[in-house]
């Protein structure tokens, strides 16, 4: 599921296309941009877990073509089979929620004529890491679990071929390989020696409460837009808002917001999680800028 911190951050791009829009945009086109692109969140995490696990279906195509070469090696005809008997794809191969959700969506399907997975699996099978697995007979889910996960965030997340694709299929994914590239391998983590097709998927969303979040937080940083905007002026002494970057004023009227406007939430809380964003989105200068005007803020509402 997603964090508090993820959901903030795909209202920050959603309260962001609003004022580069305009005064007069579409707030409820927005609003239901932001929420499908939040769902679509799920789709890419499915479409990741489905990469991982068609690495087995390469290799094991090319054990097949190789013993039915017409000169097959003693190799060819007994092959290695510890990349393709590793448990974790068995846990994948088996779970009931992935294989639903895939048949009704076969957009998230892989295809062996695929260029990005066979690429990645030859980048995996050229590795030490892959030579040091397939080499060591000695069994151990532990050992299995984490060179599944090592290679998933060596070959996989960082790929940046596979990252263009990604944004070449669904404009939102790229900016939200970082979210979906986390879930797989909180998912990954999960997986125990004892894992069967019942075990649980993360879903975008932990509850009702946390969609209600996204919803209010981008209302209220809109509806409260003017008023955060003067708390913010009456702080950047010698600056004129024109010259704070367009994505650090959205970061500050935000955490004001939430300071403000969402008394169930500890401000300290708020001040650390939109310090971290500033971290992501903001340059070094306009980092300690943020920070220094919600740091103000906070120790003036305390008082």
């Amino acid at each position: 599921m997603l964090g508090r911190r993820q959901l903030r951050e795909k209202a920050m791009q959603a309260v962001y296309a609003w004022k580069m829009a305009g005064e007069y945009s579409d707030q409820r086109t927005i609003e239901k941009n932001m929420l499908k692109g939040v769902d679509e969140i799920y789709d890419l995490y499915i479409y990741l877990l489905n990469l991982l696990n068609f690495q087995k279906t390469i290799a094991e195509n090319k054990i097949e073509l190789a013993k039915n070469k017409n000169f097959p090696t003693a190799q060819d005809l007994n092959p290695n089979l510890k990349f393709v008997d590793n448990p974790m794809f068995r846990i994948l191969d088996e779970n009931e929620e992935l294989n639903a959700y895939t048949s009704k969506n076969k957009q998230l399907t892989w295809d062996l004529l695929d260029t990005y997975p066979n690429s990645i699996f030859k980048e995996i099978i050229a590795s030490e890491e892959y030579a040091e697995y397939m080499k060591n007979d000695r069994n151990s889910f532990d050992a299995d679990k984490a060179f599944i996960m090592d290679i998933y965030e060596k070959f996989i997340a960082p790929n940046e071929n596979l990252h263009d694709w990604l944004e070449e299929r669904n404009l939102h994914w790229a900016d939200d390989l970082h979210i979906g590239n986390s879930m797989v391998m909180t998912t990954l983590k999960s997986f125990v020696p004892k894992s069967t097709g019942k075990i649980k998927l993360f879903k975008v969303y932990k509850d009702d409460e946390d969609r209600e979040f996204i919803v209010d937080l981008f209302r209220k940083t809109i509806r409260h837009s003017d008023d955060t905007r003067k708390m913010i002026e009456e702080k950047a002494t010698n600056w004129e808002l024109d010259r704070i970057a367009a994505v650090d004023l959205v970061l500050m009227q935000m955490a004001l917001t939430e300071f403000h406007y969402f008394p169930n939430i500890p401000p300290k809380v708020t001040l650390n999680e939109y310090i971290d964003l500033s971290k992501i989105y903001s340059t070094e200068k306009s980092k300690v800028f943020v920070n220094g005007i919600l740091d103000r803020s906070l120790k003036e509402l305390n008082q």
